[in-house]
């Protein structure tokens, strides 16, 4: 089964909550009334969905995404995006966890898009 397009959409995912991190401290300062919805739970809990379940699908859907190559970086990866959207909660900060494990996330299904073409 071709996994192209959700690589794609798991690449995209952890990218988001990348960008999200780092911009969002720049985002709050050149544009305050833009901190309040950019820092909203809910975009954090979606970002970390979307990336998580399409990273799933990969894993379940391809065979040839079950190698350490793969998993490893992508398993790492998920762990600390939703590890920092836990931690979050007691009052740990998510930034440096959240984009290490987004860029991990995003490497492997990259790796991949580029192993397959």
């Amino acid at each position: 089964m071709q996994t192209t397009n959700l690589d794609r959409t798991a690449a995209a995912g952890s990218i988001a909550c990348v960008v999200h991190c780092l911009a969002l401290p720049f985002v709050a300062l050149v544009l305050p009334f833009m901190a309040a919805v950019a820092d909203a739970e809910w975009i954090h809990w979606t970002f970390t969905a979307l990336a998580v379940i399409a990273s799933l699908a990969v894993i379940v859907t391809a065979s040839n995404a079950r190698v350490p190559s793969f998993l490893v970086p992508a398993s790492l990866g998920m762990t600390l995006v939703v590890g920092a959207l836990a931690g979050e909660h007691w009052g740990i900060d998510e930034t440096l966890p959240t984009v290490i494990g987004g860029v991990l996330l995003a490497m492997a299904h990259i790796r991949r898009l580029y192993a397959s073409a």
